[in-house]
C-alpha cells in the first residue's frame, strides 16, 4: 500500500517499538487441558488468541454471564419449591407462572450469552483495526521524516522556502501525534477487549492478525426479517407473559371472584396483547434497520476503497513531479495527508461493515465466526 520497501521496513520497526511499550513481553492464554484450571489463566505456554478462544474465553470468565448463570440457578430453586408448594395447595396458574419464570432466566442467559459473544466480537476486530492504524499512523511518520529531510535539502539548496521547511516540520509532528495516539488506541481498546473476555487488565494478550473482510450475506430482507422475529427472545418473553394473564383471567372465570377482580385480569390480558404487538413492530423495525445498515456499510467500504486507490495514484504522480521538480513541496505534504486519511477511512469502512454484519447475525441468534 506505500511505497518502497524501505518505508515499510522503518514501518514495522516503528510498530514493533510502540507494541513493546504498551504490550510489554507478551503472554496468552492456554485455553484447553490445563489451560484454566481453578480459574487461573495459565502462562506455561504462549499463543495467538483467535476470534473463537476469545470466545471461549468470554463464556467461562465473563461477570455478566456468571451473574446470569447464577439467576438461573435461583429460579430453578424458586421452580422446585412452587412444585413442592402445589403439591399442598394446587394452584395451576402459580405453577406454570413458575416454570415460564425459570423459563424466562434461560431465556435472559441465552441473550446475556449473545450480548457477550457480540461485545468480544466487535472489541476483538477493533483491537486488530487500531493495530491496522497504528500501522498506518507509523507509515506516514516515516514517509513525512523522509519528506522533511527532503525538503531541508532543498531549502538549504533555496529552491524551497521557509514556509515549506516549517509546514515540514509542521508534518512531522502532527504524524509523531498521530503515532501516539494510535498507540493509546491500540491500549485502551485492548482494556476493552479484557474486560468483555473477564480477565484481569493486567493479563498480556496477543491477538490473530486478521482483517474486517467484507463477507456479504447471502440472505434477503425478507429471510432476515423472518429469521429475527423467530429469534427474538423479548417477544418470546412477551408471548409468555401473555399466556400467564390468559391463565389468570380463565381462572377468574368464576362465581366466587368479585367482577372488580374478573376486570383486572382481562385489562391486564389485553395490555399483554397490546405488549406483544408493540414489541413485534418493534422487533421488525430493528430487523430492517440492520438490514439497511450493513448494506450501507457494504457501500461505504466500496466507495472507501475507491478513494484509497486514487489517493494512492494522486501520492505517486505528486511525487513523482515533486521529485522532477514540478511540484511545489506543499502539494507533495498535502497528497501525503489525504493518502493517510484515505487509508484511515478504508480501514474504518471494514469494521463497520463487520460490525454491522455480526450485530445482524446476532439478532438473527446465528454466530459470526
Amino acid at each position: 500500500m506505500w511505497e518502497g520497501e524501505d518505508i515499510v521496513k522503518k514501518a514495522k520497526s516503528l510498530h514493533l517499538l510502540g507494541m513493546k511499550a504498551l504490550l510489554g513481553a507478551m503472554l496468552v492464554f492456554l485455553l484447553w487441558g490445563t489451560g484454566f484450571a481453578n480459574g487461573e489463566i495459565a502462562e506455561d505456554e504462549a499463543f495467538v488468541l483467535t476470534v473463537t478462544e476469545a470466545l471461549s474465553v468470554a463464556d467461562e470468565h465473563n461477570l455478566r454471564l456468571a451473574n446470569a448463570r447464577l439467576d438461573l440457578e435461583h429460579a430453578e430453586k424458586q421452580f422446585t419449591k412452587a412444585q413442592a408448594d402445589a403439591a399442598i395447595t394446587p394452584s395451576p396458574v402459580a405453577l406454570r407462572q413458575a416454570e415460564i419464570d425459570l423459563e424466562l432466566h434461560k431465556l435472559l442467559l441465552q441473550e446475556t450469552r449473545r450480548q457477550v459473544e457480540l461485545e468480544v466480537q466487535n472489541t476483538y476486530y477493533e483491537v486488530n483495526s487500531k493495530i491496522q492504524l497504528q500501522d498506518i499512523a507509523a507509515a506516514n511518520l516515516v514517509q513525512v521524516e523522509e519528506q522533511l529531510r527532503i525538503i531541508s535539502v532543498k531549502h538549504d539548496e533555496g529552491l524551497a522556502t521557509k514556509l515549506d521547511l516549517l509546514n515540514a516540520e509542521k508534518g512531522v509532528l502532527q504524524a509523531k501525534g498521530a503515532l501516539e495516539a494510535a498507540n493509546a488506541g491500540v491500549e485502551l481498546s485492548l482494556l476493552e477487549l479484557k474486560n468483555a473476555l473477564g480477565v484481569p487488565y493486567t493479563e498480556e494478550i496477543v491477538l490473530e492478525e486478521s482483517e474486517a473482510l467484507v463477507d456479504p450475506l447471502d440472505l434477503t430482507m425478507e429471510q432476515v426479517v423472518d429469521r429475527v422475529l423467530k429469534h427474538s427472545i423479548e417477544l418470546t418473553r412477551l408471548q409468555w407473559s401473555l399466556e400467564v394473564h390468559q391463565l389468570q383471567e380463565e381462572s377468574a372465570k368464576n362465581e366466587y371472584t368479585a367482577p372488580l377482580i374478573k376486570e383486572l385480569h382481562s385489562n391486564r390480558r389485553m395490555k399483554a396483547e397490546l405488549e406483544l404487538k408493540e414489541g413485534t413492530r418493534s422487533v421488525f423495525f430493528s430487523a430492517k434497520q440492520a438490514w439497511n445498515n450493513l448494506n450501507q456499510a457494504e457501500s461505504d467500504v466500496a466507495v472507501a476503497e475507491k478513494e484509497l486507490e486514487a489517493a494512492e495514484e494522486n501520492y505517486k504522480i505528486i511525487k513523482t513531479r515533486f521529485e522532477g521538480g514540478l511540484e511545489i513541496p506543499n502539494n507533495l505534504l498535502q497528497a501525503q495527508v489525504s493518502l493517510t486519511s484515505a487509508q484511515h477511512a478504508v480501514v474504518s469502512a471494514r469494521f463497520n461493515f463487520h460490525l454491522a454484519r455480526i450485530r445482524l447475525l446476532n439478532l438473527m441468534g446465528e454466530s459470526a465466526e
